[in-house]
């Protein structure tokens, strides 16, 4: 046993006599050598620092010349943009108008743009040139047409209003389709109209249309409470649709102590109306025109027709009435009984009688015509629709029989439109019944009459100037003949 421990003792003697010798660094010694690198490596990051900062000096320098160029460039091109703005203003032929000028294409351009536009002509003007703008704003007429649709702003409103100075307003409410139109902007049509209201003394015309019964009733409403409208001189309304009918309180009563033209479309009068035994409704007697008209889709609707009593009534509440204009079969005059019960509609101050019946087989227009006497004539007009049909014959009424010889119902009649009314075998009867004509407008079918012999023999050829222009017509075949003649 001591034998072999004496072996492996000297055995491991000898293993460590020939094994590499090893040596271990002291701690003092290891932070030195670390020391020493850091030390090499700082002095490299400080000289790229170095650089770096060299660079940035140079970069800042280079940034502070470009910004102080770009400057000079942008003051330049702002001289250079202003002087070829003068000289294309020097150029254009628009800007070498007179403010006078260019204020009427405003007014022209504001009066006949539509209600329902988003955008307003005025509006836009404003934002042109500097020169434009100021035109705008110191006109205020420009600004007296005020819209209330749904798609109305109600800054837009105040806007105008306000620079409208205190000028006359004309007033449309137009486009209320449905009463859902409320819906995305809640409320929308009361706060619009809350904002004009306080304007109501300052209106000149109203205008009403394409909108539902709702909005139509609130606003009815809403106007006969809002206190006399003593600016008001003209009413206007248009039907949405086809049996849509005129609330008779748009005709405003004794809430517009000074209308003096009613243009409204579907109204329904009868024996029975308020209207028409109301006191309120005796500013009637300060209307001048009156125009009535049927909607298109209410050709043949009695839901829509004005019984005579009621149309009867509606003129003897208008003695000053200088013009009665009739678009459609909308007055309903049945049968001769009526006519004698009636009795004639006596007008005395009328100048102007307009007859488009919309159809050329009316029904009712024959027994009115022969109803409505009007001894101060000036201007007759009736047209009827172009059709290979002539139009119905109503020439035997505008001769008064009784006498020897049949004398003109309208003698002092200067103006005369026909469309499609006179055929050859009327032609000399409408010649007769107005021997004053100074101007005569004929078109259609009714050109036929120039080349008869009753022409060369009439009253016109021989005594008084004649102007005779072909009419607008809507097919080819009424194109019609355009003659001059001058006596």
């Amino acid at each position: 046993m001591a034998r072999r421990w004496t072996i492996q003792k000297n055995k491991s003697v000898l293993d460590n006599d020939l094994s590499p010798p090893s040596f271990t660094m002291s701690r003092p010694l290891r932070r030195t050598y670390q020391s020493g690198v850091d030390r090499e490596l700082f002095q490299v990051l400080q000289s790229e620092a170095a650089h770096l900062e060299g660079k940035e000096i140079e970069l800042v320098s280079q940034i502070k010349a470009l910004s102080e160029a770009l400057v000079s460039v942008r003051s330049t091109l702002s001289t250079m943009r202003f002087r070829a703005n003068e000289c294309a203003k020097r150029i254009s032929p628009v800007a070498r108008l007179p403010d006078e000028t260019l204020l009427a294409i405003f007014e022209e351009a504001v009066s006949g743009q539509d209600v329902c536009s988003r955008t307003r002509v005025e509006s836009a003007i404003t934002r042109v040139s500097h020169r434009w703008r100021r035109i705008a704003l110191h006109t205020p007429r420009l600004w007296t047409r005020v819209c209330v649709t749904p798609d109305t702003d109600e800054r837009d409103v105040q806007l105008h209003l306000s620079r409208s100075a205190d000028l006359p307003l004309d007033v449309e409410v137009w486009g209320w389709w449905d009463y859902r139109d409320s819906f995305t902007r809640p409320h929308h049509f009361e706060h619009t109209l809350a904002i004009v209201l306080p304007s109501a003394s300052r209106w000149r015309r109203m205008k009403i249309g394409a909108s539902c019964d709702t909005l139509l009733t609130s606003l009815s409403f809403i106007l006969r409470t809002v206190g006399p409208l003593d600016a008001l001189q003209q009413v206007t309304f248009k039907a949405q649709q086809p049996g849509q009918i005129c609330p008779t309180t748009l005709l405003m009563g004794k809430s517009a102590p000074n209308l003096r033209s009613i243009d409204v479309e579907n109204i329904v009068l009868t024996a029975r109306s308020p209207c028409l035994h109301n006191h309120e409704f005796d500013c009637f007697i300060g209307v001048t025109h009156l125009i009535l008209r049927l909607h298109e889709g209410d050709a043949r609707a009695l839901k829509t027709t004005t019984e005579l009593q009621g149309f009867h009534a509606l003129l003897l509440r208008m003695p000053n009435l200088v013009s009665l204009s009739l678009y459609g079969e909308l007055v309903c005059v049945k049968s001769a009984t009526s006519l004698e019960d009636e009795g004639n509609i006596t007008l005395p101050r009328l100048h102007t009688l307009i007859f488009h019946p919309n159809t050329v087989r009316p029904r009712y227009l024959r027994n009115l015509i022969a109803m409505v006497m009007a001894p101060e004539l000036r201007h007759f007009e009736l047209v009827y629709p172009d059709s290979f049909t002539q139009g119905q014959d109503i020439s035997d009424l505008l001769l008064q029989k009784g006498c020897e010889q049949p004398t003109p119902k309208f003698p002092l009649v200067e103006r005369l439109v026909l469309n499609n009314a006179a055929n050859i075998t009327s032609a000399a009867a409408f010649i007769r019944a107005f021997p004053a004509v100074d101007q005569l407008t004929i078109s259609g079918a009714d050109v036929g009459i120039i080349d008869l012999p009753t022409w060369e023999e009439g009253s016109w050829r021989n005594y008084h100037k004649t102007d005779i222009t072909a009419f607008p017509t809507r097919s080819p075949e009424h194109g019609g003949r355009l003659a001059k003649c001058r006596h």
